[in-house]
């Protein structure tokens, strides 16, 4: 019993931890600055241009993810905080530890390694597009083993697998922004059918899910524009809604969990998402989706939601 109000508590600390605070806002919205954030990206920019490996990461785009996220996570989190203060120290400091974290962990190459087997244990699947035209990510973390993974010794491996999943993610955004599409963001759809305590639940298996945290939060900021988990287990829903009534207006807004109720969260998902960009499973009209896998080596040029049914045949 004492394990099993332990996880509940984990799988709902994990799934809020998820959640970028107040970025529900399109392409154009999140590169338009006040006067006084122009000019702290400026400073910003002249500080760390010369400093950063890559000529993506100076365009705005990239440099305001930074500027955006400096203050506590728990904090804003609590305090319903929409303000946005563009402290250019501090984005400094965390831009820069990004850039020592990725070449410490060569992450620059970290897509060219073999990832063959994980990539049939831990699927992570492109859905489409939402009705603005974001990308729809989803991801069976009920079908995850976890614990074979830790078992066999390959905690460490398991773990650079969940990063170089961030890195794909990122680089998909910034082929879809090339292409002129709305892709600031993403939606994450988190499928928790199959969840069961001993193969993602055990305990061994917690420091991956906050490593996973982790990396999220220090090194790919405000990725999410919606969070939402489906088929969750019915035993951690009374902990969300304790949760709820002290979490910010935003938080809500991004964070969505539902249980096995198919027909609430498949009505939820259409209004978001065409029926034609989701999988059956998720009460769409496509038989299965795209596996992120299968996308690697598409040319560039395909990276738009119009090429997302062809891409999926």
């Amino acid at each position: 019993m004492g394990k099993k109000i332990y996880f509940q508590f984990s799988l709902i600390s994990f799934l809020l931890l998820f959640v970028p605070i107040s970025l529900q806002i399109s392409l154009e919205e999140f590169t338009t600055l006040s006067r006084s954030q122009k000019a702290a990206l400026d400073q910003f920019r002249s500080a760390v241009q010369f400093k950063l490996p890559h000529q993506y990461m100076t365009k705005d785009v990239y440099l305001i993810r930074w500027l955006r996220d400096i203050l506590p996570y728990m904090y804003k989190l609590l305090k319903n905080m929409t303000e946005q203060n563009f402290d250019v120290s501090g984005a400094t400091s965390r831009i820069l530890k990004d850039v020592q974290w990725r070449e410490d962990n060569d992450i620059d190459h970290i897509l060219q390694e073999d990832w063959s087997d994980f990539d049939r244990e831990y699927r992570v699947l492109i859905e489409g597009c939402d009705k603005t035209g974001r990308p729809v990510i989803s991801i069976p973390v009920g079908d995850w083993d976890l614990r074979r993974a830790i078992v066999a010794g390959q905690s460490e491996r398991l773990k650079r697998y969940f990063s170089k999943l961030f890195e794909e993610a990122s680089t998909l955004t910034r082929k879809f922004q090339e292409n002129g599409q709305n892709a600031t963001q993403g939606t994450i759809i988190f499928d928790m059918g199959n969840f069961n305590l001993i193969q993602q639940g055990c305990l061994r298996c917690i420091p991956i899910f906050f490593h996973i945290l982790a990396v999220y939060e220090q090194h790919y900021p405000y990725f999410a524009h919606k969070v939402i988990s489906v088929n969750t287990p019915e035993f951690a829903l009374p902990i969300y809604n304790m949760f709820k009534g002290i979490l910010s207006k935003h938080v809500t807004e991004v964070l969505h969990i539902f249980g096995r109720n198919k027909k609430k969260w498949q009505q939820f998902l259409l209004e978001e998402i065409d029926a034609s960009q989701l999988s059956k499973n998720l009460g769409g009209k496509n038989l299965e989706a795209l596996d992120y896998a299968d996308l690697r080596g598409v040319n560039i040029s395909r990276y738009i939601c119009a090429e997302m049914d062809f891409l999926r045949h």
